[in-house]
């Protein structure tokens, strides 16, 4: 359980501001030296830090400013990937940097994120933590059936590939003495989709893929020590063929198995669903409370960021509770979100968890 009550922090990513996306332009369309742009990360990555302190958060991360994606990161430390810009007609969405592997991946870049996280702790005297996409993850959304195949016939010989490189991260990460250690997946939810979008392929056994990928990031974390291993579970799932309600409750049992600390949800509009899944949980499982919006307009007030957890104590113990936002504000570097709205949804999430804290301590 936590050392306090309703410890607060990020899911990982902050909004990037205007020279970022201005400077991954010219280094994706202008061939603009990468080392430019790291440098720039130098200097502004304690600026990230210093506002997450300021919003008075437990946890803080370096905002992923690193990073143009926080799956492509991986594309940053092997060979293999190709990647473009790719325009979006999103909300508050402009374009993403899409990521295809189309070669071999090996590692040529062993090591980027503990020296992430070593560069950010020069930085902070808080505690911080690390977010790494799932091998599962990378592997559906980066792997093509037509441009991949060369390299790699299946998702999964794709997959098996990962595994290894991927722990070899994080057990750097824990020697490089970070505690906090983040799985990020948007896909593990779709397997068990009740309806399946149009467009996208029926899975043939929802059941036997979620138990592969739950194995998959099992074998990634298993044995290391001295962690505290978490996964964000982004994106939840339609369960009614309307669409006119939303839940976690189609990845029981099969999330049951995975052998880590907590689990992180998207908890903001909570329905009956998810508090019986809640409830279903392992009892040894911490639960991560998405109670703030990360990308809709408007301020989150602390009394409405305090009840919808609220919502969450019905069925689970106030020690197993984690509050932070729904999930990352910056997925990407071309999300436009302004750096003052996401510290004020953080600095109410830190006022709603001492409101909190006044009522079960």
């Amino acid at each position: 359980m936590f050392e306090k009550l309703f410890p607060t922090m990020v899911v990982g990513s902050m909004p990037r501001p205007q020279f970022f996306r201005e400077m991954v332009d010219r280094y994706l369309s202008d061939g603009e030296s990468n080392q430019v742009l790291q440098n720039l990360m130098d200097r502004s990555i304690p600026y990230v830090a210093a506002l997450q302190e300021a919003a008075g958060l437990d946890v803080i991360s370096d905002g992923e400013w690193r990073r143009k994606s926080y799956i492509g990161v991986i594309a940053d430390m092997v060979t293999g990937f190709e990647l473009e810009k790719v325009a979006v007609d999103s909300y508050r969405h402009g374009a993403y940097v899409g990521y295809t592997v189309t070669g071999p991946v090996t590692p040529v870049n062993p090591g980027l994120f503990a020296r992430e996280a070593r560069f950010l702790r020069k930085h902070t005297d808080r505690e911080i933590r690390v977010a790494i996409p799932t091998p599962y993850h990378v592997g559906v959304v980066h792997w093509d059936k037509e441009r991949s195949v060369a390299a790699y016939p299946n998702q999964r010989d794709f997959v098996e590939v990962l595994i290894p490189i991927i722990r070899q991260e994080v057990i750097a990460l824990r020697d490089a003495g970070v505690r906090y250690i983040q799985f990020d997946d948007t896909t593990i939810g779709r397997i068990s989709d009740a309806i399946r979008k149009e467009g996208v392929e029926a899975i043939e056994n929802p059941a036997g893929e979620l138990a592969y990928a739950v194995d998959s990031l099992n074998r990634v974390t298993a044995g290391i020590d001295d962690i505290h291993l978490s996964l964000h579970l982004c994106g939840k799932r339609n369960l009614t063929l309307t669409g006119d309600e939303t839940g976690y409750d189609t990845l029981l049992p099969g999330i049951a198995d995975l052998k880590f600390d907590m689990l992180m949800f998207e908890l903001s509009e909570a329905t009956d669903r998810d508090l019986a899944m809640l409830e279903a949980l392992p009892q040894h499982m911490e639960i991560g409370v998405g109670c703030v919006h990360s990308k809709k307009e408007g301020i989150d007030t602390p009394e409405q960021i305090a009840q919808r957890v609220r919502r969450v104590l019905e069925v689970v113990d106030p020690h197993r509770i984690a509050m932070h936002p729904d999930c990352g504000f910056s997925p990407g570097a071309y999300w436009d979100i302004p750096l003052d709205e996401a510290y004020h949804k953080l600095h109410n999430e830190v006022l709603a968890a001492d409101m909190l804290r006044r009522e079960y301590e």
